[in-house]
């Protein structure tokens, strides 16, 4: 009788940790995803990603996008829903903040301005450009 106690204490100890070991998993990668994303956003460089073109996606598209830094081309790709690729064409720009030492771990902000029709300087900025500073920047480039 004391064997079967013993084997029924492990089964449910057994199915105890079936359950909580995904748990724990999940929790750890998804803290060290939230500690990658504030860094990219409290230490990131912003440049601009320019809309490339549409593959398929589950349930949407992928809209594959690419950027320069340091003369060095970085691409990546995010789900975009079917109704809004209809409405976001190929060469649409959108803001990006990405870190220096990884510019592969960035993350896409708004978009950039359809009337902002210039380039992101190779360096990126160290701050996003308000509005204000984007036509300072087009009114300087006419001059």
């Amino acid at each position: 009788m004391k064997v079967y106690r013993i084997a029924i204490n492990m089964i449910k100890q057994t199915k105890i940790l079936k359950f909580i070991i995904p748990i724990v998993v999940f929790i750890l990668l998804y803290d060290v995803s939230t500690i990658r994303n504030n860094n990219v956003k409290k230490y990131g460089i912003y440049s601009i990603v320019t809309l490339i073109k549409y593959g398929s996606a589950y349930r949407g598209q992928s809209a594959k996008y690419e950027f320069i830094y340091n003369k060095t081309l970085y691409e990546g790709s995010f789900f975009i829903s079917f109704a809004e690729s209809k409405n976001t064409p190929i060469g649409t720009r959108y803001f990006v903040t990405f870190l220096a030492k990884a510019p592969d771990r960035h993350l896409i902000l708004d978009s950039v301005p359809s009337w902002f029709t210039l380039k992101a300087p190779d360096k990126g900025w160290k701050t996003l450009p308000t509005q204000k500073q984007l036509r300072i920047m087009m009114k300087d480039s006419s001059n």
